[in-house]
């Protein structure tokens, strides 16, 4: 992850370091750069402070897996707050050295890890609920969520400190690349692959028994969330592939890649963190739900029938209608 202000490297450390023959960004890539990245901090500020609204609001939103995916909508909306500004200053005003690079080098490490580790104890908690539905609930209680979310902040932190006082060590972009990239990313695939297989051979529908209480399991339904947290994984994925493979780059040969296509790779890292909140809203049905409510008049979740009755003047029906989604928020 050196290759953040330090796309070369070197300009962290020696100032008067050029990057190669396209070391320079001309001023329209700039003007386009910037532009992109202030569009994609705005939208990830508003689409992740309205997942953290809704999981704030409507009380259906708080399952335990939500709790990872609302801990993750913090990890953007910090990108959004404090990672993107620093880049946009690195684009308009040019490179930085000393305490400011470090800093935000230290913040890009911290949401980066904390992104994608957020993002495998998701499929974890995923391959859980499908291969042992009957323990599911005793093995993923809100407790451990929150034991589990804390770790995974707390081992960014230590990550984005170890950064500043390995700055100098050359191993450190492979070893932060290895183990918060490629060992992430193999779980991820191994759960998702035993999801899918799992759910060839398990019947559809499974009746639950919790505390004297039967219900039936939808297997299809986890399934479909289970897609959903794919795709959200999958778009993470290929936003960073091309960031850790220019550090993969760097370290091996120590060859700086021309300022444009880590450009490029900064739009993809950052534009993560505005494809999370819009998969959530276009692909959960929880979210999608909240969602609406949040945006439509009243805070409601608009049908043609309420229309009907409001326009009508039937405020009775509108009336209940208001009393029933408050009660569902409640």
């Amino acid at each position: 992850m050196a290759l953040d202000f330090d796309s070369n490297a070197s300009v962290a450390k020696n100032s008067t370091t050029k990057i190669g023959d396209e070391g320079h960004l001309s001023t329209a890539n700039i003007a386009i750069s910037t532009t992109f990245i202030v569009i994609i901090m705005v939208l990830s500020f508003l689409g992740n402070m309205l997942v953290l609204l809704a999981f704030k609001r409507f009380r259906y939103i708080r399952s335990v897996t939500n709790f990872f995916v609302v801990s993750l909508a913090v990890t953007d909306l910090l990108v959004a707050v404090l990672a993107m500004p620093f880049w946009v200053f690195h684009l308009t005003r040019g490179p930085v050295t000393g305490a400011i690079v470090r800093i935000w080098t230290a913040t890009d490490i911290l949401v980066s890890v904390s992104s994608i580790w957020h993002l495998s104890f998701v499929s974890i908690d995923r391959f859980l609920c499908i291969s042992n539905p009957f323990k599911y609930p005793l093995l993923m209680t809100s407790r451990r969520a929150v034991v589990i979310i804390t770790g995974i902040w707390v081992y960014s932190v230590i990550v984005a400190v170890m950064s500043q006082v390995l700055w100098a060590w050359d191993p450190f972009p492979l070893f932060v690349t290895v183990l918060n990239f490629i060992i992430p990313s193999v779980i991820i695939m191994i759960m998702y692959f035993n999801i899918f297989r799992i759910a060839r051979y398990q019947a559809k529908q499974i009746e639950m028994t919790i505390n004297g209480t039967t219900r039936s399991f939808s297997l299809s339904a986890e399934m479909k969330a289970a897609k959903v947290l794919g795709v959200v994984i999958g778009a993470f994925l290929a936003c960073l592939s091309l960031f850790f493979a220019l550090n993969l780059k760097y370290y091996f040969c120590r060859c700086f890649p021309p300022l444009l296509l880590v450009a490029m790779a900064k739009w993809l890292h950052y534009g993560n963190s505005v494809i999370n909140p819009i998969l959530y809203g276009l692909l959960n049905k929880d979210f999608k739900s909240a969602f609406k409510r949040i945006l439509s008049p009243h805070g409601l979740l608009i049908t043609s029938d309420v229309i009907f009755s409001y326009k009508s003047g039937n405020t009775s029906a509108f009336s209940m209608e208001l009393t029933k989604q408050r009660q569902v928020e409640q």
